[in-house]
């Protein structure tokens, strides 16, 4: 079973191997992957390829660090195609489960495990094991690049989520012992090596930090993901434009005239056919975005501007309006209403179970 990562991974490749006075295509070429599809940054590439070539250039350039050197270049596009994860997830902890389950499956089948221990959790990386596991009847060379690749990788689509907020407790490496002498300068905190994992290790009660669906910095990661599912083309007109407004809301580009361009069609064309099926778009933006806020508000966090931003209103007014429409109080009385019910039913469940 083939491990793969998207190509836009090696975004800055050859910006940086050229600054470090190396040939990024015969790096390329002599780890069997094609030049042409690194600068289009297009589609997948197998991860034991991507080893190969980050310890040759490692070696090649003398550049111990060049791993976290490339993951630091990455942006937003750290996030890959996971933009179904963030569209989905309120909270870090719901994003680090739903892109668990999505990086676990065809074409990445790469494994992360997030382990409560007490007060912390442990974000681990078992996917280079696997790797290993694969090549080792190859002898292959130290994967250390790799690991420290997808480390850094990750840390940098965790900033890019969650905000200039986001800390890590400390990182563990399998390795015995460094390689160089920036890891702390990269990761920020503590490091500590010859662990059984590698793994980011989190304060528990971050995972309940709320992620940052509007930062502008994420616009690309999802414009990747409407292309991607209009090019599967496997999704019904009315389920295309669901998905265009979950993906456009936090753009505050959700308007029937965006909807009908991302779809390629005139907007009366548009209105025509949803009139069809008896739909009107306005209605399907207002119950989703009604939908979206009472999910949002049946908890503490997040805060209501950022609830206001999430679901496509420019102004906390226009946001308020609507919810005295659907609701007939205010965000902060539902709020309230919302969690009391939770309160209620966890009660009741106990309450049974005991019984």
């Amino acid at each position: 079973m083939t491990q793969q990562i998207r190509t836009t991974l090696l975004t800055g490749f050859y910006e940086l191997v050229s600054q470090l006075k190396g040939s990024p295509e015969a790096l390329l070429i002599s780890s069997r992957i094609n030049p042409h599809q690194v600068e289009s940054l297009d589609g997948y590439l197998a991860l034991d390829q991507v080893a190969e070539l980050l310890n040759k250039t490692a070696s090649q350039l003398n550049c111990a660090d060049f791993g976290l050197r490339l993951a630091y270049s990455q942006g937003a596009a750290a996030l890959g195609s996971l933009g179904a994860a963030v569209l989905q997830s309120l909270t870090l902890g719901e994003f680090l489960n739903t892109a668990i389950k999505q990086l676990g499956n065809a074409p990445y089948n790469l494994r992360v495990e997030l382990t409560k221990k007490g007060k912390h959790t442990h974000l681990s990386f078992l996917c280079i094991d696997d790797l290993e596991a694969q090549l080792a009847e190859d002898a292959p060379p130290p994967q250390q690049q790799s690991r420290e690749f997808l480390l850094g990788v990750s840390l940098v689509a965790l900033q890019h989520l969650c905000g200039s907020n986001f800390q890590l407790e400390s990182v563990h490496l399998k390795t015995e012992r460094p390689v160089h002498n920036h890891y702390e300068n990269f990761f920020g905190v503590p490091v500590h090596f010859g662990k059984e994992t590698d793994a980011f290790i989190l304060n528990s009660s971050s995972l309940l930090q709320p992620t940052e669906k509007c930062n502008p910095s994420l616009r690309p990661l999802l414009k990747t993901y409407i292309e991607e599912l209009l090019q599967k083309g496997e999704a019904s007109l009315v389920e295309q434009v669901q998905q265009l407004i979950y993906c456009l809301m936090p753009l505050k580009r959700c308007s029937l005239q965006e909807v009908a361009n991302q779809l390629g069609m005139h907007k009366r064309t548009l209105q025509r056919r949803l009139r069809d099926r008896e739909l009107v778009f306005e209605d399907l933006l207002d119950r989703i975005r009604r939908e979206r806020a009472e999910y949002y508000l049946s908890g503490k966090q997040p805060p209501m501007s950022q609830i206001s931003d999430m679901l496509g209103y420019r102004e906390q007014s226009s946001f308020n309006r609507a919810c005295y429409r659907w609701f007939a109080t205010t965000p902060m009385r539902v709020r309230r209403q919302l969690m009391a019910q939770i309160v209620a039913r966890e009660a009741a469940q106990e309450l049974a179970e005991v019984e």
